[in-house]
């Protein structure tokens, strides 16, 4: 099973890649990682991904050595789903989100994950809510990776 993250925090980037090489061996899921809207969206139109695990607020281009990384994305992986469906691209794209609002207060996640259920039904499979030295978003994302892994 091959899968695509698109983080841009290094550790919480770290935190999944770590959980998920614990819980899978590499023949089981193959897991690249992206930093940005563009480097993400580049790979999803080069390769099939049967899972995306997707931060909403991303950069747009990736930050490397301290330079400018563009313009932030506060709905990065909103506009990747936009593109997503725009494209026929399909996967199963699972939010993980540290985020509990976004746009400054204006949209709570479960505003967020209806909205994107609507839309995008047929790609987004829901959120996960992450948070550091909790074990709740692993349980959570072992479930949906066990469901589109049996």
């Amino acid at each position: 099973m091959k899968g695509l993250l698109i983080e841009d925090d290094q550790i919480k980037a770290s935190e999944i890649i770590d959980f998920l090489e614990r819980n899978f061996s590499y023949s089981e899921i193959e897991l690249i990682h992206r930093k940005s809207y563009q480097s993400g969206i580049e790979k999803i139109f080069e390769e099939v991904f049967d899972f995306i695990l997707l931060d909403m607020s991303i950069p747009t281009y990736d930050q490397d050595q301290g330079n400018f990384s563009g313009k932030p994305r506060n709905f990065g992986g909103r506009d990747i789903l936009k593109e997503m469906k725009r494209y026929k691209k399909v996967s199963n794209v699972l939010v993980i989100t540290q985020y509990n609002e976004f746009d400054g207060g204006s949209i709570s996640i479960k505003d967020l994950d209806e909205e994107l259920r609507i839309k995008y039904n047929d790609l987004y499979k829901g959120y996960v809510y992450y948070k550091s030295g909790q074990t709740e978003w692993e349980i959570n994302l072992l479930r949906f990776i066990n469901t589109i892994y049996i």
